[in-house]
């Protein structure tokens, strides 16, 4: 059989007197014999021709089944400088060199060699080509081929059969552009073997190839496997100009402390750095910034919506006033001036904010001075009564000073005839306009649940007797005036709808005294308050977090967000961060609310100023292996003065830039990521995050309990967020009216 095979291929090779007749007679001759079955195989003890296997092996796995494992890249390597070793004693072929001025299709052909893409390009017999070298059996010498375009069905079949594969289709094409552009790639592989440096500066966060040659492990040969240009007159030829599609989707991973910032602070490394710390580095992982893009959009969809629906307030730095003539309590117009805080951040209004979940204590907890405004209120609603015109043409809830006694009668009790009994004496306190104990069906005022005598405990009447006439002057009259609240203090005010519309207020159509109403729900919105006396909305500490006082405000969040923020979410991963973010912004609205009770205030300031103090506690963390890490304190310690002298300027919060700085700082030492530099600098890293949560939790503590027990007034720390460089500079503004 052996002899019956070697003669027809022998027969064939003699009567083709072709290439390929030759190469099937040797390769059928290699297999009759035991080393040409071996070799035939690739199982021989010959490495050349198993190598050869192995690689074309590999090469077919990585183009059909996508990326390889490191070690089997790191076996293709020692393969192919094998490999190289091996056929360097053989007589090269004919030298040629590349025709740089040689254009047409011909220098955009490729054709495969030996596993690898080689370049077909005019060729000047003769002449040195600097692709030669690649292979000594790359058959360089033959004429170049001319590869038609495929067509518009082929490339579709191509990439349906790439879907059903399951294999990625950008990867798909970037394989075939690989083969058709006019430079070959490095190899199939990632790496590409480029001299090492002596000097290690921030090279060693390269590859891993790198770091083997550098430390004298035996790494892919320094042989350049893609072909030189030539350059003629300084400019470059043979080189694509777009971007491969490879390197759109590269995840590469991410030098540590040394990303967008880094660059900004001018941060480099040392050039010799001790292998335990790199080893450390290269540990560590590049995470994506899920929470910065989520944030980011959250912020902006808050900020659209809440322009569309509560409109953009005036635009400015000052006041600005309304005035406008008003129908008023009396029964005539009078001119009435409406007074309203300016937003340069170009968005809604103050109210709007407070109604959005802005950070405000009297929503948070029961404010002295409002509970104080509310009690002086009643007090005086106790004594009023009810003020009758003698033309019939309504009445007021109103007190004696305002009633005039030649218009009106002032239906007060005892003293008026109308006096209802109540436990068999005459009522103190009284009477309200179209509200009676005796003409209120719901609820009823029936023994033993008969109505106090004090008129601010009187319940809202819901049903009313039909009668027409009671012959009680202050029901029988037109009603002209029921409670109103105005402004972000709650203030009440029985007058007409007119005027409440005007200040912009909140007209209760269903009572008829200020004590039956509650402004500050009113005032605060969202979730109505457990008991009605009691503001209890503790959760706009984090709700404000995500508002914007306008579209700038929303800008220059956005913009710290996807420099800053996202620069550390990549170092430090998602869940640190957000944890970071959200608590640093708490303390510091925390902060705010106890010093600046008044100002509704929203925006992540507190945040952002905790994310800043994580760039200073990532300096320090890595402050050993930085070449030039005062610069880089510099430069980073000048922006923060900067941005906290600018929260000098009135309505900006400079309490929770702070404390929000402070927290973020605690915060930092306990959840980012550090590098330690020896046992004992690890022993006491951990023992900081340790001593720094304490220090953090212990800080919120002390926030917590002057916030809610015992609540402090300084009058001096207000310097600290405004500084009063004219009088009128700092002045506090109050929405009220002003009669004209």
């Amino acid at each position: 059989a052996e002899v019956g095979v070697y003669s027809i291929a022998y027969k064939f090779s003699e009567e083709s007197g072709s290439v390929p007749g030759r190469a099937v007679y040797h390769s059928l001759a290699g297999v009759c014999g035991v080393r040409g079955t071996a070799d035939w195989f690739g199982v021989s003890k010959d490495g050349d021709a198993t190598q050869k296997w192995q690689r074309k092996s590999l090469r077919h796995c990585s183009m059909r089944y996508g990326r390889l494992k490191p070690q089997a890249i790191r076996q293709m390597d020692l393969s192919s400088q094998d490999n190289i070793s091996l056929t360097s004693t053989e007589t090269p072929p004919p030298l040629y060199i590349v025709d740089p001025l040689a254009r047409g299709r011909a220098f955009r052909m490729v054709e495969e060699v030996d596993g690898y893409s080689v370049p077909q390009t005019p060729v000047t017999p003769g002449a040195t080509s600097l692709c030669s070298f690649t292979s000594s059996r790359s058959g360089l010498n033959r004429l170049p081929r001319r590869r038609k375009r495929e067509s518009v069905a082929k490339m579709s079949f191509r990439a349906a059969a790439a879907l059903v594969k399951g294999r990625p289709l950008r990867e798909n094409v970037t394989l075939r552009r690989m083969q058709r552009r006019s430079f070959t790639p490095a190899s199939f592989m990632e790496e590409d073997v480029v001299d090492l440096p002596d000097e290690l500066d921030t090279s060693f966060f390269a590859r891993r190839g790198w770091r083997k040659a550098k430390e004298g492990t035996p790494g892919p040969p320094k042989v350049p496997l893609r072909q030189e240009v030539v350059s003629v007159n300084g400019q470059r030829r043979g080189q694509r100009i777009v971007v491969p599609v490879k390197k759109l989707f590269a995840r590469e991973k991410r030098p540590y402390g040394l990303g967008m910032v880094g660059k900004l602070t001018n941060r480099t490394y040392r050039k010799r750095i001790d292998s335990y710390v790199k080893r450390q580095i290269e540990d560590m992982d590049d995470h994506r910034p899920f929470f910065t893009y989520w944030i980011t959009v959250v912020h902006l969809l808050i900020t659209i919506l809440a322009v569309c629906i509560y409109g953009i307030a005036p635009v400015g730095f000052s006041q600005h006033e309304t005035v406008d003539s008003v129908l008023r309590n009396k029964g005539v117009y009078e001119n009435v001036k409406f007074v309203q805080q300016e937003n340069f951040w170009v968005g809604p209004s103050s109210e709007a904010l407070i109604h959005l979940g802005a950070k405000y204590s009297p929503c948070m907890r029961q404010d002295r001075q409002v509970h104080d405004l509310i009690r002086d209120k009643r007090d005086i609603e106790r004594d009023s009564a009810c003020c009758v015109r003698n033309d019939r043409s309504g009445c007021l809830q109103t007190s004696e000073d305002e009633c005039s006694s030649t218009l009106a009668v002032w239906v007060k009790w005892p003293r008026h005839h109308s006096t209802p009994q109540l436990e068999g004496r005459d009522r103190q306190y009284g009477s309200v306009c179209h509200q009676d104990p005796r003409i209120c069906l719901e609820p009823a005022s029936v023994a033993p649940h008969e109505w106090p005598d004090d008129i601010t405990k009187w319940p809202v009447c819901t049903r009313y007797n039909t009668g027409n006439h009671t012959n009680l002057p202050h029901i029988d009259c037109t009603i002209t005036g029921r409670p109103c609240c105005i402004g972000t203090k709650g203030r009440c005010e029985i007058t007409s709808r007119e005027y409440c519309d005007f200040m912009r207020g909140y007209f209760h159509e269903e009572a008829t005294l200020c004590s039956q109403v509650h402004c500050m729900d009113d005032v605060c919105g969202l979730l109505p308050f457990l008991n009605p006396e009691i503001p209890d909305q503790f959760y706009r500490l984090w709700l404000s977090l995500f508002l914007h006082a306008g579209i700038l405000h929303c800008m220059v969040s956005v913009c710290f967000q996807m420099t800053i923020l996202r620069d550390l979410e990549k170092l430090a991963g998602w869940l640190r961060i957000s944890i970071i973010y959200i608590l640093s912004g708490i303390t510091g609205n925390l902060a705010s609310a106890i010093f600046l009770p008044y100002r509704a205030e929203v925006g992540p300031a507190g945040s952002q100023f905790g994310i800043l103090a994580c760039l200073f506690v990532e300096l320090f963390q890595s402050w050993q292996i930085l070449a030039q890490p005062w610069r880089a304190f510099i430069k980073l310690l000048c922006v923060v003065l900067f941005l906290f002298a600018f929260g000098l300027l009135p309505w900006i919060d400079n309490f929770a830039h702070i404390f929000g700085f402070i927290s973020g700082f605690f915060l930092s030492f306990a959840f980012l990521p550090y590098i330690s530099f020896g046992r004992m600098d690890m022993y006491r890293k951990r023992l900081q995050i340790i001593v720094f949560l304490v220090v953090f939790l212990g800080l919120f503590a002390g926030l917590v309990v002057l916030f809610y027990v015992y609540p402090i007034k300084c009058d001096w720390c207000e310097l600290l967020t405004c500084i009063p460089f004219t009088d009128k500079f700092c002045e506090k503004y109050d929405l009220n009216a002003h009669l004209h």
